[in-house]
């Protein structure tokens, strides 16, 4: 069955199944996790929002998958006992139907996408590998595998967790393979109650599946659907939105489910037992179609089939017999009660069919409008489709009177349940079904015989599939169509007829034969090949290239059946053996072809093996000392032997801590109607279950109830039920509530009263109809008389100086009807119950991670070697020095300019208006084209490194801004912050010199589009024809062809609010950071000292959970971030505990609270944060959960080195750079694109040439010149920087991409790029001086700038001690030229680069330079090769990205001189010393937490700081970690 529909129709009958988790103090706690991989699988090697060409590479797709499955299993689920992760093997014959015909048409869906495609971009990612057999599956599973060890011995949260990996080489679904464990799980003695489970999936069997294990805590986890996603406009911009929080899972939960299925069934009868009735809930399931049976012609969901389905079972169901059920533990109760359920349900056929044909003859009338207003081509018209129809009833007729000649034509050899329509007029609509899609006749009794039977063996055959596993692996059903369900008559005797014989599964490379196309034939063994693709195959006719696709009456194109011809196995087994004997395979082809083992993994400390590594070419090193061990779980092909029983088991407690339940609520009646509610964005066609609550009762005064509720706790969130505290209560006359830890009674006029009334009108209506999210609606809670202000409970907050939990509620207000609040927690949860200190050893246990967060050595890591006394912990700490502000210098230096909207529009000399338009959205009547840039919304979403809000007041360089974030845990009615603060505000936008460059280019591009909008620039939408003249239309898709492809299109849409790094300084930051990194490798750092440490200046790792709390305060002093800050991860799950990185962007805190991060390495839980760095590099995280460790005068100390040029300067550069450009393309366009050189004719999507302008310009587009310059290239760096070091000097400098001799290109200059670099070496002051200002800019007096510029940057990095004084000061006084030409570009300058410069830009900064091979990094992006030599082979090195040290900062001092700085605030971090007296961790604060960088306690590397030289004599001991009373008495001894 269609997994949306299925699942959407559930969401809509039952709402209260869904949840949308925000935070996962909302997830219930599980043991047991189980991982249907196929879909992850799926989602990491291409996933849905990727173009068809895009092809990820091996490496991001292996580490892809680790991610996913470390973000399930260790950020979200966190399983307390087991995971199972299964990949689908070979299935049943039953199910290789379906597989081939998804395949084929994958196939022909590939094909269609790139049939247009250049040769070089056809090579795509084929998604058919991911089929048992496959070298690619086989390869990701040695991936998984290796993960699962690497985990193990890794990460704490594994270490009590049993894993279980069933691989493609296992037989069977990944989920029935899951299913069969939980049997067997059941099935072993002492089996506990109240096991709690949570399994990962979007397909919709997964839900049936988990009803049928009768574990009622039982939860489904899955991503949200977008079911509105179809319904956007084609003709727009498909953007992408940046995510500035962890993107929202949903739990459905079967408990929840299960209560409804009582509702709907058993509410009114409760003698029925539920188990059953959940069994024959799933069995009638069935008749609506799945994976191994196509649904019956009347019944389907959109048809309402479900309505009907259930009506007839519990109008029937009261005559069974108490007792009496449709199935019984995986098999059919009786078939004559099924014959008489499944006649009732026949009976109405022909209406459905009747009414079908009504709505289908309505939509497609609906259809051809929308065709027509979207610029589509039209279906066919109701003539057309009136003589199609005529066509086939006339065949039909044809038919019948043929076989009317025949001497056997009576009505007793007419097939049982068909009788002939003798009225005119009237549609045989059996007839016409069984004869159009089956070719059968009335009198083909025997074949319509086969059929009944065929769909009866396949209802036995699924539910004993579902229940006890496979009973037959060779049974299918061999039509491509099910019979009309009034012809499941004679059941018992189909029964007396059908058995099973459970046969054996077929081999891999069988099952691919079986199910691939021959489009996929690279994917078999090179011997199989021939028999997919050789017109002399045996079996060529199973693998046609075309094949017909019957919609059947669908709208969707993947709801069409692929008329496929069936694998006729025996052929196909026969001809493998001839012609591919295993004799022909490789080794590893043999080992894929076989079965193989289920694996079980567990974390063993004492295990040393090795675990070789599957691929050392992506980065994954051997695992040494593994610390797990794997055992072997038999597998058994066949069906369960232990009797399934379907109850609960014995103790099972309801409800249960931590999970949902609808009856802790009192419910009055239930109403099954089409309430439209809406829990998906739009209102629902089906029919709602309604809960109606019980009315509460007359209330006592406002005033008396105040006294009892104010200050205690509810819990609401229904039916969560998750704590609350009350701190007000309203009614329509006054509102009583608690402000400063005081009462405030405040009477309401009527104008508060009337809105007091309105909101709750609304709340009431949000509660029964929903407000678009699932989960939403679904009870009428009766008339608001009283409501509760409440603050959610966030969680449990940790003290960090005796280890004590108290509840911490939120800020943010949740109102909630007093009828949807209880004072009691049903099932109270343990992981809230408040606690008293805790002891240190509790606290901080032998050998746990910690990192220190206070004191000059706040964000080093150490190892707990004991408790050293009351109040102190002896902590063998990891020392590095102290941090560097390079993230602050590299945003300083490729800071972006921007400049008014009123200023962009004068430059271009256009309409401001107009503007406008073309930087957001720019709509056409015909098709709803927007042909807008989408720069910029209304909703206040903008491009970095394009748009940007005005920004009023930036920070001051060492001023403290407060982070204030909201509330992480939001339950039903709590208040709704705005993204951004400026909804409601007109926002002022501000443009860089890259959006005026595309605007131009644009206009540039299509004029015409530019004259007609500016001739009526106040339209709201435009008519193509009065644009472009007439058939106009025709160039809305092309335009909006040509923006799609625009790199800027790709860009994710960031809210206003957000504070994004530019992708060059990123790359920098990159850069520098694995300098750093590797230099303090080569000096021997880290540096292992003994400490004694007080544990309030510790965090330990895994100290705070999922329900625990830590706010911005507790150890960031609520500062708020810089972009560039350095950071340490506390308690971010995914990034390795204490790794070091980045800020390079900042959400907006009162709505999301995070900051976007890149860490100095890479790690598993990584991503490239939608492009913003390199991949498995960021990470988006809650700031509270980073330490903060930039140094306390980092942003003075960037200010004063730095210094930013002025906006107006920049404005006044940028309007005399801009003009001469502008006039310079405003009338020397004579095409669409201004080129005068060959033409192309251009023609439509569908082939035909594109009309003339009604102005007479040319129809063509001019082809490209080979010795034209191009449109500029896509690049990392940013774009057109110029006068930025030598880099921006030297534009003819550029390197070939391949081996030639000296320079190659065209040149702007007469002399060479090489020579007038020689000249500029070897001239002297006033020779430079006088050099060519269009090749140099640099100032004068710069003489051994070169040499102090390489300086300072090792100096920055800590790679040597800066410059001598003297050197450093002569370098900070130059000219305000030079500070000029080296201070981040400005707006003009980058327009000269973007819009005037003739050749694109290439990159910016260096390729990667070894470090450390005696030459320092230059600006220059060249390698010159001398006639006859070869390019000289760099030596490799893991750093990304250029390196760019020409900027002022370097020649700047980092010590005492012209920048004092203070010394660091904390004297009191002590080396414990064999010999010595111990030495507490002084905590007395002279200054703030974070000290300031400082040359005594920042050396180069090599040297201690100041405060370690003083005791070179004393240095300590690293290599025996004991405390110093250890020490002592070994002395002693």
């Amino acid at each position: 069955m269609g997994v949306p529909k299925f699942y959407r129709w559930l969401s809509e009958r039952y709402p209260k199944i869904n949840q949308i988790i925000s935070d996962n103090a909302l997830l219930p706690e599980f043991d047991h996790l189980y991982l249907d991989m196929n879909g992850i699988i799926h989602g990491c090697t291409h996933p849905s929002h990727m173009d068809i060409s895009d092809v990820l590479s091996e490496r991001d797709m292996m580490l892809g998958i680790m991610h996913y499955l470390d973000r399930i299993i260790t950020q979200i689920v966190k399983p307390k006992v087991s995971v199972y992760m299964a990949i689908d093997g070979v299935a049943p014959r039953a199910k290789l139907n379906q597989q081939r015909s998804r395949r084929f048409r994958s196939a022909k869906d590939t094909a269609e996408a790139t049939k247009d495609l250049p040769a070089s971009e056809k090579n795509v990612f084929d998604s058919n590998c991911i089929t048992p057999g496959t070298e690619f599956l086989a390869k990701v599973s040695e991936h998984i595998q290796y993960f699962i060890r690497k985990k193990l011995k890794e990460d704490p949260l594994w270490h009590g967790l049993t894993v279980i990996f069933s691989g493609h080489d296992i037989p069977g679904e990944g989920e029935h393979k899951i299913m069969q464990h939980i049997r067997e799980l059941r099935s072993q003695p002492g089996y506990q109650p109240n096991n709690r489970h949570c399994i990962y999936g979007q397909d919709a069997d997964l839900i049936m599946l988990s009803l049928i294990t009768h574990e009622p805590h039982f939860t489904i986890l899955r991503e949200v659907i977008d079911f509105n996603f179809c319904r956007q406009q084609q003709n727009t911009l498909k953007a992408v939105k940046k995510f500035t929080k962890e993107s929202d899972f949903q739990l459905l939960h079967v408990s929840i489910l299960r209560e409804y299925l009582h509702i709907e069934f058993c509410h009114e009868h409760p003698q029925y037992d539920l188990e059953r009735t959940i069994d024959d809930f799933v069995f009638m399931t069935f008749l609506v179609g799945n994976d191994f049976l196509p649904h019956l012609p009347a019944l389907d969901i959109g048809d309402g089939a479900f309505d009907l389905l259930f009506s007839v079972y519990k109008e029937q169901r009261a005559g069974w017999g108490e007792g009496n059920y449709l199935t019984e533990s995986g098999d059919i109760s009786d078939p004559h009660r099924l014959e008489v359920f499944v006649e009732a349900i026949g009976a109405v056929e022909t209406d459905i069919l009747e009414q079908r044909e009504k709505e289908e003859a309505a939509y497609a009338k609906k259809k051809r409008r929308w065709d027509k207003r979207d610029g589509k081509e039209e279906g066919p018209s109701d003539a057309e489709l009136a003589a199609v129809e005529s066509e086939k009833q006339n065949g039909y007729l044809s038919m019948i009177e043929a076989l009317m000649q025949q001497p056997n034509w009576s009505p007793e050899n007419f097939v049982a349940g068909w009788t002939p329509v003798t009225e005119s007029g009237q549609k045989d609509f059996k007839g016409r079904y069984y004869f159009e899609k089956l070719k059968f006749t009335p009198l083909d009794k025997e074949k319509h015989w086969a059929l009944r039977r065929s769909y009866m063996e396949g209802l036995m055959w699924c539910l004993a599939y579902y229940y006890k596993g496979c009973i037959s692996w060779g049974w299918f059903y061999p039509y491509h169509y099910g019979p009309m369900l009034s012809d499941l008559i004679d059941i018992p005797r189909m029964f007396a007829e059908i058995e099973f014989e459970l046969g054996e599964p077929l081999k891999p490379f069988q099952q691919l034969m079986g199910c691939l196309p021959p489009a996929s034939s690279a994917l078999v063994p090179k011997p199989y090949r021939f028999l997919m693709q050789s017109p002399d195959s045996p079996i060529i006719q199973f693998y046609p290239s075309e094949f017909e696709v019957d919609m059947n009456g669908k709208k969707n194109p993947w709801e069409g059946v692929n008329l496929l011809p069936f694998i006729d196995i025996a052929l196909l087994k026969s001809t493998v053996e001839k012609f591919c004997p295993d004799s022909k395979l490789s080794t590893a082809e043999l080992v894929r072809n076989s079965m193989g083992t289920i694996y079980c993994y567990k974390h063993d400390p004492t295990s040393i093996e090795t675990v070789t590594s599957p691929n050392p070419s992506i980065g994954l090193p051997d695992i040494s000392v593994c610390h797990s061990t794997i055992s072997v779980i038999e597998f058994d092909e066949g069906p369960s032997t232990s009797k399934f029983e379907p109850k609960l088991v014995s103790g099972t407690q309801l409800p249960y801590p931590g999970f949902p339940s609808l009856n802790v609520l009192p419910i009055a009646s239930i109403a099954l109607t089409k309430a439209g509610l809406n829990c998906f964005g739009v209102p629902s066609k089906y029919l709602n279950t309604i809960l109606h609550l019980t009315e509460l009762p007359e209330l006592a005064p406002i005033e008396q109830l105040a006294e009892s509720l104010l200050g205690k706790s509810v819990f609401v969130n229904w039916p969560m039920m998750h704590e609350a505290k009350v701190i007000g209560l309203s009614s329509e006359s006054r509102e009583i509530k608690i402000l400063n830890g005081k009462r405030k009674v405040s009477e309401f006029g009527k104008v508060e009263a009337d809105k007091w009334r309105t909101d709750s009108m609304e709340m009431l209506q949000s509660y029964h109809v929903g407000n678009g999210t699932p989960g939403s609606g679904g009870v009428y809670i009766g008339p608001v008389r009283l409501r509760l202000k409440v603050q959610p409970l966030q969680g449990m907050k940790i003290n960090p100086n005796n280890g004590s939990k108290k509840k911490y509620f939120g800020q943010q207000e949740a109102d909630v009807p007093l009828q949807l609040c209880l004072f009691q927690a049903p099932a109270p949860d343990p992981r809230f119950i408040e606690r008293g200190p805790a002891t240190l050893q509790d606290r901080f246990p032998l050998n746990s991670q910690v990192v220190l967060t206070k004191g000059k050595y706040r964000g080093c890591k150490g190892t707990v070697i004991s408790i050293a006394d009351a109040k102190n912990v002896a902590v063998n700490v990891q020392i590095i020095p102290p941090e560097i502000p390079f993230g602050l210098f590299a945003v300083r230096e490729v800071q972006e300019s921007y400049m008014s909207s009123l200023e962009a529009a004068k430059m271009l000399r256009m309409n401001a208006g107009v503007l406008g338009k073309i930087m957001g959205r720019l709509q056409f009547e015909q098709g709803k084209y927007d042909l807008g840039l989408n720069l910029k919304t209304a909703d206040g979403m903008c491009v970095p490194g394009y748009t940007r809000k005005k920004v009023e007041n930036a920070r001051k360089a060492g001023s403290r801004q407060v982070w204030s974030a909201g509330d992480t845990l939001l339950v039903v009615g709590s208040q709704k912050l705005p993204e951004n603060g400026d909804k409601d505000e007109r926002i002022q936008w501000e443009y860089t010199p890259r959006a005026i460059k595309l605007v131009n280019e644009y206009r540039t591009k299509f004029p015409q589009l530019f004259s007609g909008i500016m001739k009526n620039s106040n339209e709201k939408r435009y008519d193509a024809n009065e644009i472009f003249g007439n058939n106009g239309e025709a160039w809305l898709p092309v335009i909006r062809d040509w923006l799609d492809k625009h790199e800027s299109a790709k860009i994710p849409r960031s809210p206003v609010t957000t504070e994004s790094m530019p992708r060059e300084a990123v790359t920098k930051v990159e850069k520098y950071a694995a300098i750093r990194n590797l230099a303090l490798q080569k000096k021997g750092y880290p540096k292992e000292s003994l400490i004694k440490i007080p544990g309030s200046a510790l965090y330990r790792e895994g100290s705070i959970g999922a329900t625990d709390v830590l706010l911005a305060a507790d150890l960031n002093n609520s500062e708020a971030p810089q972009l560039g800050d350095r950071i340490v991860n506390l308690c971010v799950d995914g990034i390795p505990f204490g790794a070091k990185g980045t800020v390079i962007g900042i959400h907006e805190a009162a709505t999301t609270g995070c900051v976007e991060v890149v860490m100095d390495e890479e790690f598993m839980g990584g991503t490239s944060l939608q492009g913003a760095c390199s991949n498995f590099r960021g990470r988006l995280c809650l700031w509270a959960h980073l330490l903060k460790v930039t140094p306390e005068n980092a942003s003075a100390l960037v200010e004063r080195m730095v210094p930013k040029a002025s906006d107006k300067a920049n404005s006044d550069r940028m309007r005399a750079m801009v003009n001469n450009q502008v006039e310079q393309h405003k009338d020397s366009v004579t095409s669409w694109d201004g080129r005068k050189d060959e033409s192309v004719s251009l023609k439509n999507s569908n082939g035909k040439p594109l009309p003339q302008q009604s102005d007479g310009e040319s129809q063509t587009v001019k082809a490209k010149s080979p010795l034209r310059p191009q449109a500029k290239a896509r690049s990392t760096s940013r774009d057109g920087s110029s006068a930025r070091g030598k880099q921006g000097a030297w534009e003819q400098a550029r390197g070939p991409d391949e081996k030639t001799i000296g320079f190659q290109g065209k040149r702007t200059a007469t002399k060479s790029g090489h020579k007038q670099w020689k000249e500029l070496v070897t001239k002297n002051e006033s020779t430079a001086r006088d050099a060519p200002k269009t090749v140099l800019h640099r100032p004068p007096s710069q003489t051994g700038a070169a040499s102090t510029e390489e300086a300072t940057l090792k100096a920055i990095l800590g790679l040597q001690p800066p410059p001598s004084q003297q050197t450093l000061s002569s370098a900070s006084k130059t000219s305000g030229d030079f500070v000029t030409q080296q201070t981040p570009s400005s707006a003009a300058e980058k327009l000269r680069a973007l819009m005037i410069s003739s050749r694109p830009a290439t990159g910016s900064g260096l390729g990667p330079t070894p470090f450390g091979q005696g030459q320092a990094p230059t600006g220059f992006n060249f390698t010159y090769v001398e006639e006859g030599q070869e390019l000289p082979q760099a030596m490799p090195i893991n750093v990304p990205g250029p390196i760019m040290p020409q900027h002022p900062l370097m020649y700047a001092p980092m010590g005492p001189g012209p920048y004092p700085l203070t010394m660091p605030g904390y004297n009191g971090f002590v080396p414990l010393q064999q010999g010595t007296t111990t030495q507490t961790f002084n905590l007395r604060k002279t200054t703030p937490d974070r000290a300031p960088v400082n040359e005594e306690d920042f050396p180069a590397l090599g040297s201690a700081p100041r405060s370690q030289q003083m005791n070179a004599g004393r240095q300590p001991r690293v290599d025996n970690v004991m405390v110093p009373s250890v020490l002592a008495s070994k002395q002693k001894r």
